[in-house]
């Protein structure tokens, strides 16, 4: 076969919203609810200057079901882009965006193709002679848990065959369950590629037999989604081997930023050490970073801290660096646990329940199942073993200072 170029991306979200900026300026909010067309932009023109063959979307290009007019203008002016220089686009639908929301009947240009409700099969034509074939299938409504995997079958005599799907595989617990299916469904069903949409964390699950990727969204939109964002370019070898490489798209990046309190005595030198990080976080990104702030750690310095409108100031004054979300304190009185713990008291009690929590992965899995339903009506991503256990810490540490205030 001839080598081969393609770009991946999904979970566009075109002119979703930030959320938690209301103290941002005016300019720098509008810069924010246009990071998503921005982020997008850059997808087109990498895809242009890199001199791809095409590009595959696979699922939730826009926000919602009804689309805003205002994304739907902005995608018909990339499509117009790529049609303007004979660059082919096949498109997939997802949760986000099923076929049956308004605006889904918004015009666009001849070189876009979007599967239907119905798996099917497009080739890629270059020069005369067929390239690749693309196979992919929308989502007709919001809530699809059919395995739509199943669907696909390569067609015989392909040079590369590709499937653009958008789904969760392998029950990632971050993500609805919708059209679920297994890994090994994926690369034993004979395609060469899996273009995946669905998953925000970019991940390349598999590379042989076939390779299986998610390219994760473009564009964080929240501090979950922290960290560079982006696309894939795909360069595919004579032999049909696939390279990645991973094409950062941000406009704004999220970040989090972790200070401790230990080895500080004064809170104006905390301070300074705080605006010191925020200034170096900054600096990692060309471009606006918006920043989540968690103070952990013991010391004397934990009293202070505990003062009224204490996180809101410190936000305040690291707003003066960079673009700050939140500062949330998660810091413990400067105690010696081991001491209090060896005493007959409620205290001592309290401590070695939160190390028993701490120590016992089941009872920590136990917390997770009672919290699974509440996290997946809201469809949040679900707490992870890290997570929980810096939540049953920062919970010990509240509780430690109740019961010596009490």
């Amino acid at each position: 076969m001839e080598s081969l170029r393609f770009v991946h991306t999904a979970d566009l979200h075109l002119d979703s919203p930030f959320r938690g900026l209301s103290d941002a300026s005016a300019a720098l909010r509008d810069q924010m609810q246009a990071a998503t067309l921005g982020a997008f932009d850059r997808i087109v023109d990498h895809t242009i200057e890199s001199k791809a063959d095409f590009l595959v979307i696979a699922g939730d290009l826009y926000d919602s079901k009804d689309r805003s007019l205002r994304a739907l203008v902005n995608f018909r002016k990339q499509m117009e882009r790529l049609a303007d220089r004979n660059v082919p686009v096949y498109i997939v639908h997802g949760n986000h965006d099923p076929l049956n929301g308004w605006g889904s009947e918004f015009q666009l240009p001849p070189n876009v193709t979007t599967f239907s409700g119905r798996t099917d099969t497009e080739p890629y034509i270059r020069r005369g002679r067929e390239a690749a074939r693309i196979t992919g299938v929308s989502y007709t409504r919001e809530r699809v848990t059919d395995n739509l995997a199943s669907s696909f079958r390569p067609t015989a005599g392909a040079p590369y065959s590709l499937a653009l799907l958008h789904a969760n595989v392998g029950g990632n617990t971050g993500h609805a369950d919708y059209a679920p299916a297994t890994l090994d469904e994926l690369t034993g069903a004979g395609f060469d590629y899996w273009a995946l949409g669905h998953v925000h964390s970019r991940a390349v699950l598999a590379t042989e037999p076939a390779t299986v990727v998610y390219p994760g969204n473009p564009q964080g939109r929240n501090p979950r989604e922290g960290g560079p964002r982006g696309c894939f370019q795909v360069d595919v070898d004579t032999n049909g081997r696939a390279r990645l490489e991973f094409i950062e798209t941000s406009v704004v990046r999220w970040d989090h930023l972790r200070i401790s309190i230990a080895g500080h005595s004064r809170m104006d030198a905390f301070l300074e050490t705080m605006i010191e990080k925020g200034r170096e976080t900054a600096a990692r990104f060309d471009g606006s970073t918006v920043v989540r702030c968690t103070i952990s750690g013991n010391g004397p310095l934990h009293r202070d801290l505990q003062r009224d409108g204490m996180a809101e100031e410190l936000r305040e004054e690291l707003q003066a660096v960079l673009m700050t979300e939140s500062v949330r304190i998660a810091t413990g009185p400067d105690l010696d646990l081991e001491a209090l713990s060896r005493t007959e008291t409620m205290v001592s009690d309290f401590l070695k329940l939160t190390a028993r929590a701490m120590e016992d992965p089941e009872l920590r899995q136990k917390l997770a199942d009672q919290l699974t339903p509440l996290f997946r009506r809201r469809e949040l991503k679900l707490p992870d073993d890290a997570r929980l256990k810096e939540w049953i810490e920062r919970a010990g540490t509240l509780g430690i200072d109740l019961l010596l205030d009490s």
